[in-house]
């Protein structure tokens, strides 16, 4: 259990539960030879105490994805119950107090670059993951490389990244075909020139022709960049080396766009807020929208943004369309890429080695074991899911009532996006097959991802230092260029600003990590 100076300095701050081992339940599609045969070999031993972070205040002993990770592994966890809106500062306080668990989700490298540095998580060698975990390795690999950015630091490795499989799809850009045609505006536009040529009859008719949450470093204005061939604050290969893309020539041109829209009354004036975006969306203020989900076109979904507009204005009509060509006929949209967050391992289990092979076991096979991810990631199939279509397993999964309610569904320890709290996403085959042939279709439509090379831009040793204040620079300039506070000219001054600020080691570091560790495969 946890040292007691821990629990009494702590215990206001979060709630730590220690679970005994206890049965689970098999109904379902559930299937009880899925159990690990070291578990059911060792059935009779002590159960190995794990001690796990995981960002959900919702966890219990009786949460689904607990009861059968304890027996079928034979372990005994004792996990950390915090919200995900706290996760992040909760997680700084306790590591400096002492209390490192054993295991912990990290979201961001440079959060994990932080701990290593103050020597609060262990080494994890890539042989041993090799060793007890090849499968998982085996996929990043192949599927998410740019994990290993995440958790390498210095020539060494500090985690096992998770995947991201819906990271390889950019949002979905929608227009009100409704609004067009009321403008006098034929087609759905295609280039830059044509969404100017639109956006000018919108407003005759009061309408703006977009909007966006200027208050994100990566959604603003994204598509718009897009087209310029750029996706600011995500680094970048050009002319052989690695550049940021929110001081190249090429994002100067397209906020020299982004001002006249403005100028001529195109824009949103509350871009900057990025407040009431779907609202807008939804009452007609404005005619496009870059962020958007599958979801939102869905015809079948009660909630769905298109059934909304038809609330309002029957003849409301909204249609999924290609990123904007910019220019030099380029298109794309931000995506996160394939590799999502880290799992650590606290310093003490660099002296525990019986214990990493056992995360790592469990690891291995949620990722990678589908009848394990359903059981321990989705629940029993009757019970908490079923195919979308009950016979066709093509279909995709749809969470029953009352688990298609997330706050129900947390109850149990499981999650409506298939990234389980305990391991992550499964690999990319058994999360397809989750979310079913259609949608994996529509995510594929009009997909033009362009992500950053290593993943997150915050991959490098001296993120923590500069990168918060860099990316606020970015936002603040960007809007007052295109709202016209600044001219565009001013874009220079960014630059000087930007490299002055810790820009110029930045790259620097970008291009030693680049070549380190992909330039010399």
């Amino acid at each position: 259990m946890f040292a007691k100076r821990g629990i009494k300095r702590w215990a206001a701050l979060v709630a730590v539960c220690s679970l005994t081992l206890t049965a689970c339940s098999n109904g379902g599609g559930t299937d009880a030879s899925t159990a690990s045969p070291s578990a059911t070999a060792t059935a009779q031993t002590k159960p190995i105490e794990i001690k796990w972070m995981v960002p959900s205040a919702d966890l219990t002993p009786n949460s689904r994805t607990v009861q059968v990770l304890q027996e079928k592994f034979n372990v005994k966890l004792n996990y950390y119950s915090i919200p995900s809106a706290d996760y992040v500062q909760k997680q700084q306080i306790l590591l400096t107090s002492g209390d490192v668990p054993d295991v912990l989700f990290i979201f961001d490298p440079n959060q994990l670059f932080k701990y290593a540095g103050q020597g609060l998580i262990a080494e994890l060698p890539l042989q041993t993951i090799q060793q007890h975990a090849p499968k998982t390795k085996a996929v990043l690999d192949s599927f998410a490389k740019q994990g290993w950015f995440y958790s390498n630091l210095n020539g060494k490795n500090y985690g096992l990244p998770t995947t991201y499989f819906t990271g390889q799809f950019n949002s979905k850009q929608g227009w009100r075909v409704d609004l067009l045609k009321k403008a006098g505006v034929d087609k759905i536009p295609e280039t830059i020139d044509e969404m100017t040529a639109a956006f000018a009859k919108l407003k005759q008719i009061g309408v703006y022709g977009m909007s966006t949450n200027g208050n994100s470093y990566y959604i603003q204005f994204w598509s718009i960049f897009g087209a310029y061939g750029v996706m600011p604050t995500q680094w970048m290969l050009k002319d052989g080396a690695v550049v940021n893309g929110a001081v190249v020539p090429e994002a100067k041109e397209a906020l020299a766009l982004l001002a006249d829209w403005y100028a001529k009354g195109y824009i949103d004036p509350e871009f900057v807020t990025g407040k009431d975006l779907d609202k807008k969306l939804v009452e007609g203020k404005v005619a496009y929208s870059h962020n958007s989900s599958v979801a939102s076109f869905d015809l079948n979904n009660p909630q769905s943004a298109i059934n909304a507009m038809k609330k309002i204005n029957p003849e409301a009509d909204l249609q999924m369309a290609p990123l904007p060509k910019g220019p030099r006929g380029q298109q794309g949209g931000w995506a996160w890429g394939t590799a999502g967050s880290i799992f650590a391992f606290g310093k003490q289990m660099e002296q525990q080695p019986e214990k990493v092979k056992k995360v790592l076991e469990i690891m291995e096979a949620m990722r990678n074991d589908e009848q394990l991810f359903l059981d321990a990631g989705v629940g029993v199939k009757g019970t908490h899911w079923d195919y979308s279509t009950p016979a066709d397993p093509q279909s995709g999964i749809k969470f029953l009532p009352p688990y298609d309610d997330n706050a129900k569904l947390a109850t149990e320890g499981l999650k409506n996006n298939f990234d389980t709290l305990f391991a992550g996403g499964p690999a990319p085959a058994i999360f397809e097959k989750a979310l079913g042939k259609t949608s994996v279709e529509q995510m594929n439509r009009y997909n033009k991802p362009v992500w950053d090379i290593f993943g997150k831009s915050d991959v490098l040793p001296s993120s923590g230092k500069y990168w918060a204040d860099l990316t606020k620079l970015k936002l603040d300039t960007y809007a007052q260029i295109v709202r016209g506070d600044k001219p565009v000219s001013y874009f220079d001054s960014f630059v000087k600003q930007w490299n002055e600020m810790g820009g110029v080691q930045l790259e620097k570091e970008a291009n030693e990590l680049y070549k380190s560790v992909l330039g010399s495969k």
